[in-house]
Protein backbone atom coordinates (compact mmCIF):
# COMPACT_ATOMS: atom_id res chain seq x y z
CA UNK A 1 0.00 0.00 0.00
CA UNK A 2 2.67 2.19 0.70
CA UNK A 3 4.68 1.69 -2.25
CA UNK A 4 1.48 2.26 -4.62
CA UNK A 5 0.76 5.53 -2.68
CA UNK A 6 4.80 6.85 -3.12
CA UNK A 7 4.42 5.71 -6.66
CA UNK A 8 1.20 7.96 -6.60
CA UNK A 9 2.72 10.95 -5.61
CA UNK A 10 5.57 10.27 -7.69
CA UNK A 11 3.35 10.16 -10.89
CA UNK A 12 1.50 13.52 -9.32
CA UNK A 13 4.93 15.32 -9.09
CA UNK A 14 6.37 14.67 -12.47
CA UNK A 15 2.91 15.66 -13.95
CA UNK A 16 3.46 19.31 -11.93
CA UNK A 17 6.99 19.48 -13.60
CA UNK A 18 6.11 18.75 -16.92
CA UNK A 19 3.71 21.12 -17.03
CA UNK A 20 4.98 23.90 -15.39
CA UNK A 21 7.96 23.72 -18.15
CA UNK A 22 5.25 23.29 -20.84
CA UNK A 23 3.74 26.77 -19.14
CA UNK A 24 6.99 28.67 -19.14
CA UNK A 25 7.54 27.77 -22.58
CA UNK A 26 4.39 28.84 -23.98
CA UNK A 27 3.38 31.18 -21.88
CA UNK A 28 6.45 32.83 -19.77
CA UNK A 29 6.48 36.97 -19.52
CA UNK A 30 9.01 37.25 -23.10
CA UNK A 31 10.00 40.90 -22.12
CA UNK A 32 14.28 39.83 -21.17
CA UNK A 33 14.28 38.90 -24.97
CA UNK A 34 16.31 41.68 -26.33
CA UNK A 35 14.75 43.80 -28.64
CA UNK A 36 17.00 45.22 -31.50
CA UNK A 37 16.54 48.87 -32.84
CA UNK A 38 19.25 49.15 -35.36
CA UNK A 39 21.21 47.19 -37.42
CA UNK A 40 25.20 47.94 -39.01
CA UNK A 41 26.88 46.27 -41.53
CA UNK A 42 30.99 46.70 -42.06
CA UNK A 43 33.09 44.55 -44.43
CA UNK A 44 31.07 45.59 -47.53
CA UNK A 45 32.70 46.67 -50.52
CA UNK A 46 30.36 46.35 -53.32
CA UNK A 47 27.54 47.96 -51.94
CA UNK A 48 26.43 50.26 -49.39
CA UNK A 49 25.28 49.41 -46.31
CA UNK A 50 21.74 51.03 -46.61
CA UNK A 51 21.26 48.86 -49.96
CA UNK A 52 22.19 45.56 -48.15
CA UNK A 53 19.57 46.34 -46.22
CA UNK A 54 17.17 46.90 -48.47
CA UNK A 55 17.91 44.55 -50.40
CA UNK A 56 18.04 41.72 -47.66
CA UNK A 57 14.57 42.67 -46.53
CA UNK A 58 15.90 44.21 -43.55
CA UNK A 59 15.35 47.94 -44.19
CA UNK A 60 12.85 48.35 -41.95
CA UNK A 61 13.42 49.43 -38.84
CA UNK A 62 9.87 48.70 -37.37
CA UNK A 63 10.58 44.95 -37.97
CA UNK A 64 13.94 45.08 -35.54
CA UNK A 65 11.66 44.17 -32.69
CA UNK A 66 10.46 40.55 -34.05
CA UNK A 67 13.43 39.30 -35.65
CA UNK A 68 16.02 36.87 -33.76
CA UNK A 69 19.94 37.01 -34.85
CA UNK A 70 19.35 33.40 -36.84
CA UNK A 71 16.56 35.44 -38.96
CA UNK A 72 18.64 38.33 -39.72
CA UNK A 73 21.93 36.16 -40.61
CA UNK A 74 19.63 34.14 -42.76
CA UNK A 75 18.23 37.28 -44.32
CA UNK A 76 21.74 39.08 -45.06
CA UNK A 77 22.80 35.84 -46.62
CA UNK A 78 20.20 36.04 -49.15
CA UNK A 79 21.74 38.27 -50.96
CA UNK A 80 23.68 37.17 -54.10
CA UNK A 81 26.86 39.08 -52.84
CA UNK A 82 27.17 37.77 -49.93
CA UNK A 83 29.73 34.38 -49.69
CA UNK A 84 29.15 34.20 -45.45
CA UNK A 85 28.27 36.71 -42.12
CA UNK A 86 28.89 36.88 -38.76
CA UNK A 87 26.34 38.58 -36.88
CA UNK A 88 26.10 39.51 -32.98
CA UNK A 89 24.41 41.69 -30.86
CA UNK A 90 26.20 44.38 -28.52
CA UNK A 91 23.23 43.82 -25.89
CA UNK A 92 21.78 46.77 -26.30
CA UNK A 93 19.84 46.50 -28.87
CA UNK A 94 22.40 46.87 -31.91
CA UNK A 95 23.36 44.42 -33.94
CA UNK A 96 26.36 44.19 -35.85
CA UNK A 97 26.82 41.86 -39.26
CA UNK A 98 30.25 41.77 -40.78
CA UNK A 99 29.85 40.36 -44.14
CA UNK A 100 32.41 38.45 -46.60
CA UNK A 101 31.71 38.89 -49.96
CA UNK A 102 32.02 36.73 -52.54
CA UNK A 103 35.12 37.26 -55.03
CA UNK A 104 34.32 39.54 -57.90
CA UNK A 105 36.81 38.86 -60.46
CA UNK A 106 34.92 41.51 -63.36
CA UNK A 107 32.26 42.77 -65.16
CA UNK A 108 31.03 40.83 -67.51
CA UNK A 109 29.22 42.54 -70.48
CA UNK A 110 26.59 40.77 -72.87
CA UNK A 111 23.89 42.05 -75.13
CA UNK A 112 21.44 42.56 -72.28
CA UNK A 113 22.23 43.36 -69.26
CA UNK A 114 25.80 43.61 -67.46
CA UNK A 115 27.07 41.14 -64.77
CA UNK A 116 29.16 40.48 -61.73
CA UNK A 117 31.84 37.82 -62.82
CA UNK A 118 32.74 36.09 -59.46
CA UNK A 119 35.92 33.35 -59.50
CA UNK A 120 33.63 30.58 -59.63
CA UNK A 121 32.12 31.81 -62.93
CA UNK A 122 29.11 32.56 -61.55
CA UNK A 123 27.06 35.41 -63.25
CA UNK A 124 25.72 37.92 -60.58
CA UNK A 125 22.69 40.46 -61.48
CA UNK A 126 24.31 43.59 -61.05
CA UNK A 127 22.78 46.17 -58.35
CA UNK A 128 22.25 49.82 -58.56
CA UNK A 129 24.95 51.50 -56.87
CA UNK A 130 27.36 48.52 -56.81
CA UNK A 131 30.63 50.16 -56.66
CA UNK A 132 32.58 48.62 -59.75
CA UNK A 133 35.42 50.80 -60.31
CA UNK A 134 38.12 48.50 -59.03
CA UNK A 135 36.57 46.04 -61.75
CA UNK A 136 37.80 45.25 -64.90
CA UNK A 137 35.24 44.60 -67.69
CA UNK A 138 35.30 41.65 -69.81
CA UNK A 139 33.46 41.81 -73.11
CA UNK A 140 32.59 40.31 -76.32
CA UNK A 141 32.74 36.69 -74.68
CA UNK A 142 30.84 34.10 -76.50
CA UNK A 143 28.18 33.12 -74.43
CA UNK A 144 25.01 30.65 -74.61
CA UNK A 145 21.31 31.45 -73.71
CA UNK A 146 21.85 28.48 -71.15
CA UNK A 147 25.14 30.42 -69.39
CA UNK A 148 22.82 33.43 -68.88
CA UNK A 149 19.69 31.19 -67.79
CA UNK A 150 21.73 29.21 -65.22
CA UNK A 151 23.89 32.27 -64.60
CA UNK A 152 27.05 30.65 -65.06
CA UNK A 153 29.50 30.74 -67.72
CA UNK A 154 33.19 28.92 -68.04
CA UNK A 155 34.85 28.58 -71.40
CA UNK A 156 38.64 28.86 -71.88
CA UNK A 157 38.28 32.40 -73.19
CA UNK A 158 36.83 33.37 -69.89
CA UNK A 159 39.81 31.69 -67.91
CA UNK A 160 42.16 33.42 -69.98
CA UNK A 161 40.56 36.16 -68.90
CA UNK A 162 41.04 35.45 -65.51
CA UNK A 163 44.69 34.23 -65.88
CA UNK A 164 45.75 38.09 -66.95
CA UNK A 165 43.83 39.55 -64.14
CA UNK A 166 45.10 37.30 -61.17
CA UNK A 167 48.93 37.75 -63.13
CA UNK A 168 48.12 41.49 -62.52
CA UNK A 169 47.15 41.61 -59.55
CA UNK A 170 50.51 39.29 -58.14
CA UNK A 171 52.93 40.78 -60.66
CA UNK A 172 52.30 44.81 -60.52
CA UNK A 173 49.22 46.16 -58.63
CA UNK A 174 49.41 49.42 -60.09
CA UNK A 175 48.88 47.83 -63.70
CA UNK A 176 45.70 46.16 -62.54
CA UNK A 177 44.26 49.05 -61.01
CA UNK A 178 45.06 50.46 -65.03
CA UNK A 179 43.42 47.74 -66.71
CA UNK A 180 39.99 48.70 -67.96
CA UNK A 181 38.94 46.15 -70.55
CA UNK A 182 39.84 42.06 -71.53
CA UNK A 183 38.16 42.23 -74.86
CA UNK A 184 37.87 38.17 -75.79
CA UNK A 185 36.71 39.24 -79.42
CA UNK A 186 34.58 36.02 -79.66
CA UNK A 187 37.95 34.09 -79.75
CA UNK A 188 39.91 36.05 -81.72
CA UNK A 189 43.26 37.56 -80.30
CA UNK A 190 42.66 38.90 -76.76
CA UNK A 191 42.88 43.08 -76.55
CA UNK A 192 43.43 44.81 -73.78
CA UNK A 193 42.80 48.71 -72.61
CA UNK A 194 44.12 50.27 -69.85
CA UNK A 195 43.60 54.08 -68.56
CA UNK A 196 46.15 56.32 -69.22
CA UNK A 197 47.19 54.60 -72.18
CA UNK A 198 45.94 55.90 -75.42
CA UNK A 199 46.84 52.52 -77.20
CA UNK A 200 45.50 48.94 -77.12
CA UNK A 201 47.65 46.21 -75.94
CA UNK A 202 47.34 43.07 -78.27
CA UNK A 203 47.40 40.30 -75.98
CA UNK A 204 47.00 37.15 -77.94
CA UNK A 205 46.13 33.70 -76.36
CA UNK A 206 48.12 31.66 -74.39
CA UNK A 207 51.26 32.30 -71.71
CA UNK A 208 49.21 34.78 -69.86
CA UNK A 209 51.52 34.88 -66.90
CA UNK A 210 54.63 35.13 -69.25
CA UNK A 211 53.03 37.79 -71.37
CA UNK A 212 51.92 40.12 -68.04
CA UNK A 213 55.74 39.67 -67.17
CA UNK A 214 56.51 41.49 -70.20
CA UNK A 215 53.60 43.71 -70.11
CA UNK A 216 54.97 44.98 -66.22
CA UNK A 217 58.38 45.33 -67.24
CA UNK A 218 57.73 48.38 -69.78
CA UNK A 219 54.90 49.44 -67.73
CA UNK A 220 56.57 52.57 -66.23
CA UNK A 221 57.77 53.48 -69.62
CA UNK A 222 53.89 53.41 -71.08
CA UNK A 223 52.83 54.90 -68.73
CA UNK A 224 55.33 58.45 -69.19
CA UNK A 225 55.13 57.92 -72.39
CA UNK A 226 58.65 57.67 -72.63
CA UNK A 227 59.58 58.78 -76.16
CA UNK A 228 60.51 55.24 -77.34
CA UNK A 229 56.61 54.89 -77.08
CA UNK A 230 56.03 57.86 -79.13
CA UNK A 231 53.55 57.94 -81.52
CA UNK A 232 52.64 54.44 -80.79
CA UNK A 233 49.51 53.10 -81.78
CA UNK A 234 49.45 49.49 -80.51
CA UNK A 235 51.78 47.28 -77.93
CA UNK A 236 51.74 43.18 -79.46
CA UNK A 237 52.91 40.39 -77.43
CA UNK A 238 51.47 38.09 -79.22
CA UNK A 239 55.49 37.31 -80.35
CA UNK A 240 57.03 34.67 -78.30
CA UNK A 241 59.63 37.05 -76.12
CA UNK A 242 59.33 39.84 -77.86
CA UNK A 243 56.96 42.76 -77.58
CA UNK A 244 55.98 44.72 -81.01
CA UNK A 245 55.55 48.60 -80.71
CA UNK A 246 53.57 49.35 -83.72
CA UNK A 247 53.77 52.54 -85.00
CA UNK A 248 51.89 54.67 -87.70
CA UNK A 249 53.36 54.04 -91.50
CA UNK A 250 54.22 57.04 -93.33
CA UNK A 251 53.96 57.35 -96.81
CA UNK A 252 55.99 60.02 -99.12
CA UNK A 253 53.51 61.75 -101.72
CA UNK A 254 54.60 60.31 -105.33
CA UNK A 255 56.12 62.77 -107.65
Amino acid sequence: MKEKFGTIIGIILFVVILGGIIYLNAFADTSDKELYTEIIIVGNHFLPEKDYLIKSKLGSKGEYQELTLQEIKSRILSHPYILKAEVQSNGIGIVKINVFEKKIMAVLLTKSVPYLITENFNLLVMNPNSDITKLPVISNATLTKDDIKQKIAINSDLKRAFKIIDAAKIINEKMYMDLEEINLRHGGDIILNFSGIQFPVIFGKGSEGKKTVYLSSIWEELKSRNKIFNNTIYVDLRFSKEIFIGKPVITEPNG
